[in-house]
């Protein structure tokens, strides 16, 4: 059974553009540990992926009913063993340091496509942080933000139902969707400010059209990998029908691209929005682990693809697709 979360007192809002060289100087300094292969203070390059990992359930299997011990037998169970896993960085096997379930809360930001060409009302935009309400796990907090030409906070990090579930009134539909110039602020003024929370994601509700954003699309996506952004999307009808743009991939490839890039998932917004937000939910609670390895025979200046894979045939494993190229100095 969840524990739901329940605030004692207020939390200080945190508006964006605050604490981001204060927040990211003192937790570098106690940790030693950079959220995608950063040197650590021993000169070693560790790398830490987030890794969603699940055991499918055999359905021919009985389920009877059990005892407590039973129960706590049957969870110790379910956790997937380092043993079972491999993880080949640009096609060299690399040897796994640590894997273990990651309990710990979440930093999740809702962006919102607030553009007015939507193919969706605000109604269905104001159900998706209204979901997370009666989802959210002790000690996770959510951000809403929505956005048009620039992005907009509509609601700070909370736990509280009904800041979640008030945001109809505060919505609207104006003005063209700059969706990378909203990801690089949610990354840049929100997320990496809270790097001390190894689970922090971004719930994109879009299309994945771009009109005008002052960031490429290669380049947000590279910045959400480097710092173990996960993107989930709840994707809207595109807009332009599949209509081939220039310079930039149609918006159905944006979101493809971003979730699977990130190791996050897509929902459509025509299903079940309170089924897809539980589902986002208890994957962060029960199915996040953290996988940390250093890097062998591999060149970091190439785009290196990530292969994970299991000699558990009722193991899945999901992760980000690849790491970027390292930037030349």
């Amino acid at each position: 059974m969840r524990s739901r979360a329940r605030r004692q007192y207020p939390l200080p809002t945190l508006p964006i553009g605050l604490l981001l060289v204060v927040g990211w100087g003192a937790l570098w300094a106690e940790t030693g540990l950079g959220q995608s292969g950063r040197p650590t203070t021993s000169g070693r390059r560790t790398t830490v992926l987030h890794v969603i990992g699940k055991r499918i359930e055999d359905p021919n299997q009985p389920r009877n009913l059990l005892t407590p011990t039973e129960v706590e037998k049957r969870e110790q169970e379910r956790i997937i063993p380092r043993d079972v896993v491999s993880l080949y960085d640009g096609g060299v096997m690399q040897r796994i340091e640590s894997f273990s379930p990651d309990p710990t809360p979440a930093r999740i930001v809702v962006l919102l496509d607030n553009s007015s060409t939507l193919r969706t009302d605000l109604r269905k935009l104001a159900s998706v942080p209204a979901a997370f309400a009666p989802e959210i796990y002790e000690g996770d907090q959510v951000m809403v933000i929505g956005y048009d030409l620039k992005p907009e906070i509509i609601t700070d990090f909370t736990d509280q139902p009904d800041q979640l579930q008030g945001t109809l009134n505060l919505l609207r539909k104006t003005d063209a969707p700059r969706l990378y110039d909203a990801l690089l602020v949610s990354l840049e003024d929100v997320l990496r400010p809270a790097v001390g929370f190894s689970k922090r994601v971004i719930l994109v509700v879009s299309d994945g059209l771009d009109r005008g954003s002052g960031i490429r699309f290669e380049q947000i996506l590279a910045q959400l990998q480097n710092e173990n952004i996960t993107v989930y999307a709840i994707q809207v009808r595109d807009r332009t029908r599949g209509a081939l743009r220039k310079d930039q991939p149609k918006p159905v490839e944006v979101i493809r691209q971003l979730t699977e890039g990130t190791g996050g998932k897509v929902y459509e917004i025509e299903g079940d929005i309170r089924e897809a937000v539980r589902d986002i939910c208890d994957e962060l609670r029960n199915d996040r682990y953290q996988l940390t390895y250093y890097p062998e025979g591999i060149n970091p200046i190439n785009l290196r693809r990530l292969l994970l894979s299991s000699t558990d045939p009722t193991v899945t494993l999901r992760a980000k697709e690849w790491h970027p190229p390292l930037s030349p100095r």
